[in-house]
């Protein structure tokens, strides 16, 4: 039987075992149990969220911000699941983030990642819905199924090109082409030939252009064109040496004088006109004598008679 000091000290033993234990919980996961956290809800509308367990992580840009508090289905509409996620208290959550669903390694958990976010986004209230964004699995069976679609145009389309009506005619233009080629290898040869001899021309044609541009250089050359230059140089320079001003100078006085014959020119023009219009007034003045002078006779013929005596 056990007696009452063994009972006494193995009741002491199991209090301090237990003060002991109560002491390291607190000590260890105190703080994660006092934590204050932010309750926020993700729904997942038509997606799977396997692999996604309630104490998985949280995390935002591969910082532990949180974990899973719960996972339910929407109770109005069966096709989404609800998340419900506890972040710690104080971390800014923006209207332009997104949640999505991470794999973990190759075990086949998924975790919850935080992405996107802007510093002019509004914050996002404890309580309310984060968005979600495409999951991993997501995108690469999005992908896989646009592979796939691809891969079977692909061999649909080889299977047409491959089909028996399609096999006979490519061998049928096999033969005509080989009909083809032996028929009129010497017409082939023909013109190999031909194509060669207007290689040759060419090259001749060639050679000869050659000549004729060192002809042409060697004529740029002579003596005469040495000649054409050296006087150009000679009446340049004599125009050089020459006096230029006095040049000038004679010129400007030829001008003058221009100038004054021109202006002497002028003034006789206008003496001539006078004497002419003085000449013509006293033509005028003798047609009004004679005038005059035949209206009286006109008019008294007598005159004549007297004047005639008178003179006698």
């Amino acid at each position: 039987m056990v007696s009452k000091a063994q009972k006494f000290r193995l009741g002491i033993f199991i209090t301090i075992i237990s003060v002991l234990m109560v002491v390291f919980l607190v000590a260890v996961a105190g703080t994660k149990i006092m934590e204050k956290r932010d309750v926020y809800y993700i729904r997942f509308q038509d997606s799977s969220v396997t692999g996604l367990q309630i104490g998985g992580s949280v995390k935002y840009r591969g910082i532990a911000i949180g974990r899973v508090d719960d996972i339910s289905i929407d109770p109005e509409n069966i096709s989404d699941i609800i998340v419900a996620v506890s972040i710690k208290s104080g971390t800014p959550l923006k209207e332009d983030m997104k949640a999505s669903l991470i794999p973990i390694g190759i075990t086949g958990l998924v975790q919850i990642e935080i992405v996107g976010g802007t510093q002019e986004a509004l914050a996002i209230k404890p309580g309310k819905f984060i968005k979600s964004g495409q999951s991993t699995f997501e995108n690469i069976s999005g992908k896989a199924e646009i592979l796939a679609n691809k891969f079977e145009v692909l061999l649909n389309n080889l299977n047409n090109i491959t089909n028996t009506e399609n096999t006979r005619r490519v061998d049928n233009i096999i033969t005509n082409f080989d009909s083809i080629l032996n028929e009129n290898q010497n017409s082939i040869s023909n013109t190999i030939g031909n194509i060669e001899d207007i290689s040759e021309n060419f090259k001749q044609i060639t050679q000869d252009t050659k000549s004729l541009l060192a002809k042409l250089d060697a004529m740029m050359v002579t003596e005469k064109v040495d000649s054409i230059v050296t006087n150009t140089e000679k009446i340049t320079s004599d125009l050089a040496e020459s006096d230029i001003k006095q040049i000038m100078l004679d010129i400007h006085k030829l001008a003058v004088k221009a100038d004054r014959t021109v202006s002497h020119i002028d003034a006789t023009h206008l003496e001539s006109r006078q004497d002419l219009l003085d000449t013509i007034e006293s033509l005028k003045e003798t047609i009004d004598y004679l005038n005059d002078f035949s209206r009286q006779i006109s008019e008294r013929p007598y005159l004549l008679f007297r004047s005639g005596s008178t003179r006698e």
